[in-house]
C-alpha cells in the first residue's frame, strides 16, 4: 500500500519559478495526498499566481493543493505551518527553484520502506552559474559533491512530536538543530543519494555583495543552537589571532597565513576537487577570494546572531 504522503513547500518570492514547482509536485509517480505551498510573506505576485495555478489546474491532479498564509516570514517557521496543517501519516519538504525527478516521493517512499527508517532524505548537488557561484559552492556545500539536504526529506509526521518542529523564526541553522535531535533521540535517518535536486539558475551566490549580505544574514540564526558551537569558532579565531598579536607578531601572522592557505586551497580542494580539474584557474585565483569573504560574512553573520539571540538586539538587513 502506498503511502499518503502532504507535501511541504515554504515560498518567497517565487514568481519566476513557482509554477514549475507545482507542475512538479503534481506530476510525481507516487502522488501526494495533499499539497501545501506556504507563503514567507511574499513581496511579489508569488501569493496570486499559487492561487490562480490551483484555480485552472487543481482538476488535472489527484492531489489536492493548497496555498496558505500565516504570517511566517523564515522558512522554519512556514514548514512548521504545513507540518501542523498536514493530515496525512507522512510529511515531505521540498523548495522552489528546484530540479527534481518525478519519480522522487516514490523513490523515498521506497527507501523508507525499504529500510524500516522514519526519516529519508535525499541530496543537493551544486555547480554554480558563474566563477564566483562555482567557489561560492566549493567552499561551501561543495562543487559537485552530494549533500543531505531538508528539501527532499519525507519523514513520518509522529516524528516531530518526539523532536518538536523545527527552530521558529529562523532562515538557517533550523536543519542542524533537527538533525542532532534526530541523533541525541536515536531516530535514524536515511540518506538516499539516488533522490538528487539541483538548483535551477544560481546555486550560491553570483556576486560577492550579494555572497556576503546572504551568508551574513543565514549565520545570524545559527547561533544559540543547543549541542552545535561550530559558530562561534568564526568569532573565536580571528579573536585569538587578535590576542596572540600582542604577544607575537611572528606567531600572529603565520598562524594568519596558514588560515589564508587552509581556506584558499587545502578546505576547497577536500571539498571539492572536481572544482581544481574542471576550472583550474578559478580555482586558484577566486576560491580563496570568495573563501575569505564567506567567513567575514559568517564572523559578521555570528555577532549579530549573539547581539540578537543573547542582548535581544533586533536584526537589521545588511
Amino acid at each position: 500500500m502506498n503511502p499518503e504522503i502532504t507535501v511541504v513547500v515554504p515560498y518567497y518570492n517565487e514568481q519566476e519559478t513557482i509554477e514549475y514547482t507545482l507542475e512538479q509536485v503534481g506530476e510525481q509517480s507516487l502522488p501526494a495526498e495533499s499539497a501545501i505551498f506556504v507563503n514567507s510573506s511574499s513581496t511579489d505576485r508569488t501569493f496570486d499566481m499559487v492561487e490562480r495555478w490551483i484555480q485552472k489546474n487543481q482538476c488535472r491532479f489527484s492531489t489536492k493543493f493548497r496555498n496558505v498564509f500565516e504570517g511566517t516570514d523564515n522558512p522554519a517557521s512556514s514548514k512548521n505551518v504545513g507540518i501542523r496543517l498536514a493530515e496525512t501519516e507522512w510529511v515531505a519538504f521540498m523548495d522552489c527553484g528546484q530540479n527534481f525527478e518525478k519519480n522522487w516521493l516514490e523513490a523515498q517512499a521506497g527507501c523508507a520502506q525499504e529500510n524500516n527508517s522514519e526519516v529519508v532524505s535525499g541530496v543537493v548537488y551544486l555547480t554554480g552559474e558563474n566563477w564566483i557561484d562555482r567557489c561560492a559552492a566549493a567552499q561551501t556545500y561543495g562543487y559537485k559533491r552530494n549533500v543531505p539536504c531538508i528539501p527532499s526529506t519525507l519523514v513520518k509526521k509522529s516524528v516531530f512530536d518526539r523532536t518538536g518542529l523545527f527552530l521558529e523564526g529562523r532562515r538557517a541553522g533550523y536543519d542542524v538543530a533537527w538533525r542532532i535531535r534526530l541523533k541525541t533521540l536515536g531516530i535514524n535517518r536515511v540518506i538516499n543519494e539516488l533522490v538528487k535536486i539541483r538548483y535551477i539558475g544560481v546555486n550560491y551566490s553570483s556576486n560577492l555583495a550579494h555572497l556576503f549580505r546572504k551568508t551574513s544574514l543565514y549565520h545570524v540564526h545559527t547561533v544559540r543552537i543547543e549541542n552545535y558551537l561550530t559558530p562561534y569558532a568564526y568569532v573565536i579565531f580571528p579573536f585569538s589571532i587578535l590576542c596572540l598579536s600582542v604577544l607575537s607578531l611572528k606567531a600572529a601572522g603565520g598562524l594568519a597565513l596558514s588560515y589564508l592557505f587552509a581556506r584558499a586551497f587545502v578546505i576547497p580542494l577536500l571539498k571539492s576537487p572536481l572544482m581544481l580539474r574542471e576550472h583550474p584557474l578559478e580555482f586558484l585565483f577566486g576560491v580563496g577570494i570568495v573563501g575569505i569573504s564567506v567567513d567575514l560574512a559568517r564572523m559578521t553573520g555570528v555577532l549579530r546572531g549573539i547581539l540578537h539571540y543573547y542582548l535581544g538586539k533586533p536584526v537589521s538587513r545588511l
